[in-house]
This record gives C-alpha cells, sequence and structure tokens, in this order.
C-alpha cells in the first residue's frame, strides 16, 4: 500500500503546473542552495574490495561499464550517495580499515587515477562520494610500521617511529587518559579494557607497542593492531597528508571510523589534520563515527567544538548495545513516545547546533515494520544510511525509493529541517509531526500509526498556525472540523500533508 501511495504522490507532484515550479525555481534561485548532504536523502556503502569472508560489503567494480550500471541502479532506488569503505590497501581487520598502504588502492583493482574516473563518473550522473576510513591504527604488515619497527629496534627516533607508541615493559601505564568525548579507557559497564588494550610484544622492534583492536592476518590468526600516536605531532601531520591526498581525488567528504578512541585526539589537532582540510574543498561532509555514542559524550560537542557536519544518529540505536535501540523497539511495541523521546534528546540538538544526521537502516522482522521503519527515518530529518552487510539492511525496502526522492524534492524534509509533535487526540498509537524547511518555505504534516491495525486519527490542528491540509498523496484537502483534522491510517500507514494559511 506504501508503495502505491508514494507512486501516486509522485505521479500528482509531476502534474504540478509550469507556473508553479518556475515561481518555484525562481525563489529557489534567489537563495543559496544547501550543501548536498543536507539535501540527499540516501547512502550506499560498498567497497572496492571484492567480498570476501574478511570484505563483506557490496563490492563496487572499477571497470567504468559496469560502475555506470550500478550507480545508476543505485540512483533509481533513490541513493544518491555512494560511501566507499576503505578505499586503501588494507589487510583483513573490520573489513580492511587496518591500512597497509595509504596511497593506493590494494593491488590488483587499478591506480588512483582510475579512482578518481571513478569519482568523476558517480559525479557526472548526479551522486555524490566519501570514503569511511580509520586514522586510529595500520596493519601489522604496514611499511611504516615495518619500519618504525627496525628503527626503534636499532635505537632510532625517526618519522615512522613517531607514528606509534612504544615501551620497554609490558606493565607500563597507557600511554594517555580519556575524557567524556577522547575515550582512551571508557569506563562502561561490561567493559573490560585489559581485553584489547595492552603493551603488545614487537619481536621485530624488541619492544612493546600499545594496541587496543585485535585483528586478523592474511591467514586468518588473530593480531593486535598498532595504534597510531595522536600526541605526537609526526602522526596527524602524516594524517593531514593522507586525508589531502584523498580529497584531492573529488571524494565529497569522509566519515573518520572509531575517531573518538584514537589515542592522545583533540579538537584542535583533529581540526588540523581531518575536519579543516575535509571543509577546504567546499560543502563537504565529515563524520566522527562513534562521536556521540558513549552517553557522557554530548554529540553536540563534535558539531560546535569538533566542527563535523554530520553525525551518526545514535539516538536512534546504539548497534553494540542490544537493550538501546529505540527506533526497533518504537516500532516493535508500537509505541510513538519511544521514538520521540530519541529524537528529542539527539537529533534534535545537533540539527539546532548546525549539524546533520544519518542513520544505518536496521533489519526488521517482516516487511510492513522494514517499511515503516525506513518511513519513520525519512521523515524525521536523517539521511538513510544502507550500509549494513551485518545484519542491516543494504537496499530500500518496497515503496520506500519513491519515497527517498519525495525525501530530496522537498525542503521540509531536508536534514536541516525541523520538527515539532502535534498532539493526537486518538488512541497512543498514533504520532503527528509538523516539518519545518530551514529557510521556511515549506511546511509538512505528517501522521503515522504505529499500530499494526487500522486506526481512525484525529490531529489537533489548533497546534498549527494554519486551516488548509491538502494530502501529497491523494492531492485532497482533508477535512478539518472544530481545529480536528480527521483520517483514516491503515496499520503501520501514515500520511503527508502540505501545509498552507
Amino acid at each position: 500500500m506504501i508503495a502505491r501511495r508514494v507512486s501516486t504522490l509522485l505521479l500528482l507532484l509531476g502534474c504540478c503546473s509550469v507556473q508553479s515550479v518556475a515561481a518555484t525555481q525562481a525563489d529557489r534561485k534567489e537563495k543559496p542552495d544547501p550543501p548536498w548532504y543536507v539535501t540527499t536523502a540516501a547512502i550506499h556503502r560498498v567497497m572496492l574490495k571484492p567480498t570476501t569472508e574478511y570484505w563483506r560489503f557490496e563490492h563496487l567494480s572499477m571497470d567504468q561499464v559496469q560502475a555506470r550500471e550500478q550507480m545508476q541502479a543505485w540512483k533509481e532506488q533513490g541513493i544518491t550517495t555512494l560511501e566507499i569503505f576503505a578505499p586503501e590497501e588494507g589487510g583483513n581487520s573490520y573489513d580492511g580499515l587496518d591500512a597497509k598502504d595509504r596511497y593506493r588502492l590494494d593491488r590488483g583493482l587499478g591506480s588512483i587515477e582510475d579512482f578518481r574516473k571513478l569519482v568523476q563518473e558517480a559525479h557526472a550522473l548526479g551522486m555524490h562520494v566519501i570514503t569511511f576510513e580509520n586514522f586510529g591504527y595500520s596493519s601489522t604488515e604496514a611499511p611504516q610500521f615495518e619500519k618504525a619497527e627496525d628503527d626503534v629496534r636499532q635505537g632510532h627516533t625517526t618519522q615512522e617511529s613517531r607514528f606509534y607508541f612504544w615501551s620497554g615493559s609490558s606493565d607500563a601505564p597507557p600511554p594517555a587518559l580519556g575524557n567524556s568525548y577522547f575515550l582512551v579507557r571508557p569506563q562502561q559497564p561490561g567493559y573490560d579494557p585489559t581485553k584489547n588494550e595492552f603493551w603488545q610484544w614487537s619481536e621485530r622492534a624488541q619492544h612493546y607497542y600499545w594496541t587496543r583492536w585485535p585483528g586478523k592476518d592474511g591467514k586468518g590468526n588473530t593480531i593486535h593492531l598498532p595504534q597510531y600516536n595522536w600526541s605526537d605531532n609526526a602522526w596527524p601531520d602524516e594524517a593531514r597528508k593522507v586525508v589531502r591526498f584523498w580529497m584531492a581525488t573529488g571524494i565529497d567528504g569522509m566519515v573518520a571510523d572509531a575517531v573518538n578512541w584514537y589515542v592522545g585526539y583533540d579538537w584542535k589537532k583533529g581540526d588540523e589534520s581531518i575536519t579543516g582540510v575535509i571543509a577546504s574543498k567546499g560543502k563537504t561532509l565529515s563524520q566522527p563515527e562513534g562521536g556521540g555514542a558513549f552517553h557522557t559524550d554530548d554529540p553536540v560537542g563534535w558539531v560546535t567544538d569538533g566542527h563535523w557536519t554530520n553525525i551518526f544518529d545514535y539516538g536512534l540505536g546504539i548497534w553494540w548495545e542490544k537493550n538501546n535501540q529505540p527506533l526497533r523497539t518504537s516500532i516493535e511495541t508500537g509505541s510513538p513516545d519511544v521514538l520521540e523521546e530519541a529524537l528529542r534528546n539527539y537529533h534534535d540538538r545537533v540539527v539546532a547546533a548546525g549539524g546533520t544526521l544519518y542513520f544505518p537502516i536496521p533489519k526488521l522482522s517482516d516487511s510492513a515494520q522494514q517499511s515503516f521503519a525506513e518511513a519513520l527515518v525519512a521523515t524525521s530529518g536523517d539521511m538513510l544510511c544502507y550500509c549494513d552487510a551485518h545484519g542491516g539492511v543494504t537496499h530500500p525496502a518496497d515503496g520506500i525509493p519513491s519515497l527517498l526522492k519525495l525525501k530530496a524534492a522537498h525542503a521540509a524534509l531536508f536534514q536541516d529541517s525541523m520538527r515539532r509533535r502535534i498532539p493526537t487526540t486518538s488512541d497512543a498509537h498514533t504520532y503527528a509531526i509538523v516539518r519545518d524547511a530551514a529557510d521556511r518555505s515549506e511546511r509538512l504534516l505528517i501522521v503515522f500509526n504505529f499500530s499494526t491495525q487500522p486506526s481512525k486519527v484525529d490531529v489537533d490542528t489548533g497546534a498549527i498556525l494554519s486551516s488548509h491540509f491538502v494530502s501529497l498523496i491523494s492531492n485532497k484537502s482533508a477535512a478539518v472540523n472544530q481545529n480536528k483534522l480527521h483520517l483514516a491510517l491503515e496499520g503501520h500507514g501514515y500520511e503527508i500533508f502540505k501545509v498552507t494559511q
């Protein structure tokens, strides 16, 4: 039903008068266009590496013809941004995030020039490209780490040796202490830092190096990845070169994985080596993956002090905490209050601070719940990320592609738009919100039924300065009587109204 509704909606939108469309276009020309990451509806995570048991995201071909076909198919689904995971040559840890050579692709895939052409092809199709990187550790097989091991063994202090932390004993204290934002040793219930964080012996260096992430070598054996030293200037300087290198390929932004666990990282170093470099390329996305997820870590700080432009919406769910999944809980219990509280406490505060958000779509138990979850995220003001190959989803559910295209066409659904809950006088399963475009050019009323059963809904229109509500689905004016908008919704159904005075 949702698929039919949204398809009908798009046909109706296409029938708008030429005069109305021209007026809208003229009005928008007078205002600066918002950044692409404010208007894009959805993003899809891919990787250049071929799929293996260690590299598990959907493969993006380096062949120009095949890549164009893949991109066109994703765009037809309403996806207009690609997130290329770990593009540089890497090992088998965390889907290749343990970089070996940060200035080249994996062997056999092609050259950096081939990568630039891939980005240009995406741009030609009206799509954007970002990468997903980790600047907190390297592979044990990285030439820079191997040189550092040799230098340390010979007693030499070099640029490479300064990239990492070294100790002559295994019982030395941790190299740095954390706080609520930079959690070098997070004090979370059930977290035992001694399992992963310690001084690891290097036979080649005849010294210990600091590690906090276990990984896999080429044979699948457990290894311990060397942590970069953000306390020294050597690695931040190198990280700056790496970010410049990849931004020069034409990409539109970057996600920095687990940035809150970089040892010795702070706002200033992050701005000089990551966010400032990304921002120098114009309207670009920068996201501190992990930032804002640790309860005492206020996400607003990553926007106001860290200068990141996009935040992972951990308010809707923290993937490693099974009992902290508000979006899923809200849908499965039929309680919109759970979702509303999550959005108010996290999403709304980030947007008010000038940030934007994205959220990886979780996999729910049945198709109706799945479509409903994606519709809720699409109308929440988050960018949808189809990016989790391990328990999540990678492609839109039935009916959602049309909604994604609708989201990209309406300023009141952009990532910088504001939201406000409107009272309903029906049962506790109904939910209504008003969305206002950041430039006040548009207002939408969206009404949801969280129940699996059909429901009659009365929306309190007295809470809205308007007397005219036109359905974007049927193009009919809503029935309003005594400040109540009356409508009937199917189970897990929703309606979208254009609001005018």
